[in-house]
């Protein structure tokens, strides 16, 4: 019922769209306007055109609205129209079996010959791969029967070459065994005729060895036999240098002498005396205890106590006293000369161990200086006399017979002397010094007597200083002042005085030169300008050399070492943490030349012992995960270019691993996160001591990094975690 409704409510809606589509096409979508005529004054007329308008209108709307009807929708109410008729439903039903029957028999078809082509192409496919299988079988067949071939002829030379190559091993083997056998013969032949020629070398030397042995104990013991017999007639003498040496800090304002005038932190003063004298005081300052020479002012004090020892002597003779009775003027020389350098190799120790001491502890430091030494005088008759020897010794000269002069007079002399000249020092002294002294005297002796050097202008007395030149050096103070007369030195006042003199007047110049006058200017604004300013330009000047190529770099390396001598200089600690901005930049430029790694290396290890005492500071403050994180980030950023195998390294590394092991675990993680940032620590750290100039510094107020680690405690050090 309801279908039957459905088709009777789809016939209508189509009935009623043909109705419309018929009532649409029945007027014209376009129509042409009639010409209007005059106007009448009949209003019917008027209305009806009114009417014309307005259907006009109205159907040109309908037309409108018919554009957007629903084809499909017809189509659709149209075929359920047609289906409501039984007659055509029953059309169509047979229709639909017909071309279903068809559409069957047309997929049979098409399925028969699809399954005889699916067929078709499977046989095709067998076949092929029956084929292939065969001519694969016969190819490997063929293949391995070649290979099979191959194989049993390269067996076949392999077996022929082995057997050619046994033999051929074998001869050789039994060649190389007879020929190893003929060497070690000959080298046992060799072994032997070498072992019995070392034998009898050896033989020969121990012999010889014995027989010089029972020689030098023959004449050793002659020669005691003699000094025991000399020293019954013998008169000695002794003189007895003491006194003191100290070291302690010089008067405020004092400076060192020289070209160069610097504040001396460092006065080093011995004070001499003997049984004759009073006391002769040598005083001297120097910058610091590094550069005090020990040597200059323990020379410069003997060889005045000397001079005034001697002094005292002539005047005992003048009175009929002294040793001067018994000996004469050159031996009285020698035997102060000797007393000389036993004085000074005494107190230069005593000195040396006084500025070592001093370095680690700046206070006033004082030791004993004592020092005896004895001189033998035989009769004026006696053959063995000293200058009896030396005399028969020039004769020898004067004869020709050298080697007898040197072999039974000088060597001797010289052997005697230099016991005497070590025998009861405290100190170590260098060896043959005493060797030299009586050179120095067999030649001062044969001046005296102008014998050999007779034609020479030199003064009579001046080889003496030899000895002083031996022992402290050609250009040494103490050898020129202590050897010289009194003549020469008056001439060595006046040259000096003139030299003073020529100088003033040079400097006095009207019109100098260009370039001293700027070398001047420059030194004076040097001098003027402070050190931390100084060192800021050399940086920055040798940062844009080190760019460069290798003469800019090399000017830059020498910028730095300025710097940093220059810096060193003013901190007066070679350890100081304010040097690591210098020492960084000197270590970058020398990281980047492979001729100068070594010196890097240095340069880095010395950065390594200035952090490692930067994080003794934060330990000692109580910051120990600071002082790890240091420790550990210097061990990291220079273990490449040190190695891990540096002491420097190891030492930090364990102690850094010991303290790290007594931290908390959320302090541990803290320093393990901070050493992965190893370059920025150290950057930090060497930032922290670079000095501004002081313009900045008024401007922001800030105090040195360098005198707050000086104060002590932390300072401008900040806890790093």
């Amino acid at each position: 019922m309801n279908s039957f409704k459905n088709t009777k409510l789809q016939e209508k809606n189509i009935q009623n769209a043909s109705h419309e589509q018929q009532a649409f096409v029945g007027v014209p979508t376009a129509a042409p306007m009639l010409p209007l005529k005059p106007p009448r004054s009949n209003t019917f007329e008027g209305f009806v055109w009114a009417l014309v308008i307005l259907g006009a209108v109205r159907l040109g709307r309908k037309e409108s609205e018919d554009t957007f009807l629903d084809y499909d929708a017809i189509r659709e109410n149209r075929q359920l129209r047609l289906e409501s008729d039984k007659e055509m439903y029953a059309r169509r039903l047979q229709l639909q079996r017909v071309e279903a029957e068809q559409k069957a028999a047309e997929a049979n078809k098409r399925m028969v010959v699809a399954r005889r082509k699916t067929q078709e192409a499977a046989q095709r496919q067998k076949e092929k791969e029956a084929r292939y299988k065969r001519e694969a079988e016969q190819e490997a067949a063929r293949l391995s029967a070649i290979h099979n071939a191959k194989q049993k002829e390269f067996q076949e030379r392999e077996a022929k070459a082995a057997a050619e190559l046994k033999q051929r091993l074998e001869v050789e083997q039994q060649t190389i065994a007879e020929q190893q056998q003929r060497q070690r013969a000959e080298l046992e032949r060799q072994r032997r005729e070498a072992e019995q020629k070392q034998q009898a070398i050896a033989l020969e030397k121990q012999q010889a060895a014995e027989a010089k042995e029972r020689e030098l104990a023959a004449q050793r013991a002659q020669r005691e036999a003699e000094r025991q017999a000399l020293r019954r007639p013998q008169k000695n003498f002794g003189v007895r240098m003491e006194g003191s040496a100290a070291v302690h800090k010089p008067p405020k304002g004092a400076k060192t002498s020289g070209r160069v005038s610097r504040e001396a932190t460092v006065s080093v003063s011995i004070t001499l005396a003997t049984a004759l004298t009073g006391e002769a005081t040598t005083s001297m300052v120097f910058r610091d205890a590094a550069e005090a020479n020990a040597i200059e002012v323990a020379g410069s004090s003997a060889a005045a106590a000397a001079e005034q020892y001697q002094s005292a002597v002539r005047l005992q003779n003048m009175t009929g006293q002294g040793a001067l009775q018994h000996m004469g003027e050159p031996e009285l020389q020698h035997w102060m000369r000797l007393t000389c350098c036993r004085t000074l190799a005494t107190s230069a120790q005593a000195v040396r161990q006084l500025l070592q001491r001093h370095g680690q502890r700046p206070t006033g430091q004082t030791a004993p200086v004592q020092v005896r030494t004895e001189y033998g005088v035989l009769p004026v008759d006696h053959p063995k006399r000293t200058d009896a020897q030396l005399d028969s010794a020039v004769a020898m000269l004067e004869g020709g017979n050298i080697s007898s002069c040197a072999d039974s007079i000088l060597k001797p002399m010289m052997d005697q002397t230099e016991q005497a000249f070590q025998q009861g020092l405290s100190a170590p002294a260098p060896q043959h010094v005493g060797s030299a002294l009586a050179l120095a005297h067999f030649l001062d002796h044969i001046c005296s007597h102008a014998r050999m050097l007779h034609k020479s202008g030199a003064p009579s007395q001046a080889l003496a200083l030899a000895v002083s030149r031996i022992y402290t050096g050609h250009t040494h103070q103490a050898a020129t002042r202590r050897q010289l007369v009194h003549s020469h030195q008056e001439e060595a006042r006046r040259a000096e005085a003139l030299e003073a003199e020529l100088a003033a007047q040079l400097l006095e110049e009207e019109w100098p030169d260009e370039d001293e006058v700027r070398a001047a200017r420059m030194a004076v604004r040097e001098e003027a300008t402070p050190v931390p300013e100084r060192a800021w330009a050399l940086r920055n000047v040798a940062s844009t050399l080190a760019l460069g190529g290798p003469g800019e770099r090399a000017r830059a390396r020498s910028l730095l070492e300025k710097a940093v001598t220059l810096k060193e200089q003013w901190l007066d600690d070679d350890q100081h943490p304010g040097l690591l901005v210098e020492l960084d930049a000197l270590g970058s430029v020398l990281e980047a030349s492979t001729e100068w790694q070594q010196d890097a290396v240095a340069i880095r290890a010395r950065m390594l012992r200035i952090l490692s005492l930067v994080a003794s500071r934060y330990l000692s403050a109580g910051e120990t995960p600071s002082g790890v994180i240091v420790l550990e980030s210097a061990v990291r950023q220079y273990e490449d270019i040190l190695g891990i195998r540096h002491p420097g390294i190891s030492t930090l590394s364990k102690k850094a691993e010991k303290l790290l092991s007594n931290l908390e675990p959320e302090q541990r993680e803290e320093v393990a996160a901070k050493c992965r940032q190893a370059a920025e620590v150290v950057k930090d750290i060497v930032d922290t001591f670079a000095e501004q100039p002081d313009v900045y510094k008024q401007a922001t107020g800030k105090r040195k990094a360098v005198e707050l680690w000086t104060e002590g405690g932390l300072g401008v050090l900040l806890p790093l975690t």
